[in-house]
């Protein structure tokens, strides 16, 4: 009667299951919200990838593989990037789902990862990645069956987004979608560099520790903001300091 315990346990689990006392595993939330996204909302949210990967057509590698047509590509396959032991064991290609699923835990799904980055919980922020993602290729993947129906509702949070305390302002959010990826915002207050020696940082992050070159008003944003609130008078390094070397030293 052992051996047969099993097999009756599954006929009657797909029993129920078909005669729909027995849920289904839950849709991940994020794919149903995917056809609904804002393209400027999408874009926004990328900035938190941005310190690591270039999206545009033929960009270059830096701290992470370029994701032009990443959406459907075969993972661990972009020609010229030095993907982790941990990722050249994945199989099979960057669907929405898996997708999904990545950027929600990246060191979960990819135990072993160089990644950093902690992921993104909240479905809705998932989904605009995923769609701004999807249409940076020649041709776009067609959604999934279940991004092209009508979304179920996803409970709204009443957390405001804070950027770790960052002051308000112009370019906070890209202020913080960009250094935060890689660094301690803490590091970041402590420097206290005019809008010169901030550019000059810029300059070597991009040149010097892979950073892709960021648009040129996104970029002057940034600057502008981090020397206004983290310049030379918030007690930091000054620029006329004869000791400081050519770039203040980052981890």
């Amino acid at each position: 009667m052992k051996s047969v315990r099993p097999v009756l346990t599954s006929v009657l689990f797909l029993s129920l299951l078909f005669a729909g006392v027995v849920p289904a595993v839950a849709q991940d939330a994020a794919i149903g919200l995917i056809a609904t996204a804002k393209p400027d909302e999408s874009k926004r949210l990328f900035l938190r990838c941005k310190a690591c990967h270039s999206a545009e057509k033929n960009g270059a590698k830096s701290l992470g593989p370029n994701l032009w047509g990443i959406v459907g590509a075969k993972k661990a396959s972009v020609k010229g990037f030095n993907y982790s032991p941990a990722f050249k064991k994945l199989t099979g290609e960057w669907d929405c789902e898996s997708l999904s699923k990545f950027l929600e835990n990246p060191r979960a799904y990819v135990r072993g990862t160089r990644m950093g980055f902690a992921g993104l919980k909240d479905p809705r922020q998932r989904a605009g990645v995923i769609a701004y993602l999807r249409l940076q290729a020649d041709t776009p993947l067609p959604l999934p069956a279940a991004a092209a129906a009508p979304a179920a509702p996803v409970p709204q949070t009443a957390k405001v987004e804070d950027f770790d305390g960052l002051p308000p302002g112009e370019g906070r959010e890209e202020t913080h979608a960009i250094c935060a990826a890689c660094h301690s915002l803490r590091i970041v207050q402590q420097q206290g560099l005019d809008s010169e020696r901030w550019d000059d940082l810029m300059t070597w992050m991009t040149e010097k520790q892979g950073m892709p070159a960021l648009p040129a008003e996104e970029r002057k944003r940034i600057v502008a903001y981090l020397a206004k609130n983290f310049g030379p008078d918030r007690g930091g390094r000054a620029r006329t300091n004869p000791m400081m070397p050519p770039m203040p030293p980052m981890p």
